[in-house]
């Protein structure tokens, strides 16, 4: 989807409605992220991303039964080679 939006004189803009719809934000607002990249003059606005929707993201990651990782130093120690 590609779309032109105005910036008024004062830097703001409106995000057009069926993108605000594609990116799941209510009447209320939302938050988003922004990322400029200086080598492509490109700047890239994307949906946060909330703590539940990480949290479902991670565990597709995690194998049944294994123990989470809670003292790094002691793995490190107990794991290196020597």
């Amino acid at each position: 989807m590609k779309d032109t939006i105005t910036i008024t004189s004062k830097g703001q803009t409106t995000i057009p409605a069926p993108v605000r719809r594609k990116l799941g934000l209510d009447k209320g607002g939302g938050v988003l992220q922004m990322n400029f990249n200086e080598n492509k003059n490109e700047l890239v606005i994307s949906k946060a991303i909330s703590i539940d929707e990480l949290s479902k993201k991670l565990t597709g990651y995690i194998k049944s039964g294994v123990k989470p990782l809670v003292d790094a130093d002691a793995f490190y120690q107990a794991n290196r080679i020597r």
